[in-house]
């Protein structure tokens, strides 16, 4: 999926197998991490991105978000260079910049005449918790079940 990442522009090229496909965007995430895990070069560099997850939508807690793909510090995505094609992604993509969606991808690098069509379909989902009574769990327990997924999504390697 990822063909090779430029740490210095911090852009992450996408090879041929996404061309004409789907793709979510956990799999971009994992492949990163892969490719830092094995090329000891990149590690020198920030994280590029990544996976957030279970955060709160309401005071409660009853409410919270699908897993969602941050890119970190400027980092972008590049199409494959190819012959024009369309590449959907299937998931929500987010800048800590606050871009999202198409504007997360970087196809100024194409050469003239490819032209990549996104189409993004984040998730309409949400996470509901619906309390059922006669749990031995209480309120601060069950709360603190919901920070794991959380905290597990945020670590980041070294």
């Amino acid at each position: 999926m990822i063909d090779h990442i430029d740490p210095i522009t911090r852009k992450i090229y996408l090879d041929s197998s996404t061309v004409d496909s789907t793709i979510q965007p956990i799999d971009i995430y994992r492949e990163m991490r892969t490719l830092r895990r094995t090329n000891e070069s990149l590690r020198q560099y920030d994280v590029f991105m990544t996976m957030r997850g279970a955060e709160k939508k309401n005071p409660s807690g009853t409410k919270r978000t699908e897993r969602y793909l941050v890119l970190l510090n400027g980092t972008s995505i590049v199409p494959y260079q190819a012959t024009s094609h369309t590449l959907t992604i299937d998931g929500t993509i987010i800048s800590d910049d606050g871009l999202e969606g198409v504007e997360c991808f970087n196809r100024s690098t194409l050469d003239v005449g490819v032209e990549v069509d996104i189409n993004y379909v984040p998730k309409q989902v949400e996470v509901i918790t619906i309390y059922l009574g006669g749990s031995s769990l209480t309120q601060e327990e069950h709360d603190k079940l919901f920070t794991i997924p959380n905290d597990v999504w945020q670590v980041q390697l070294p």
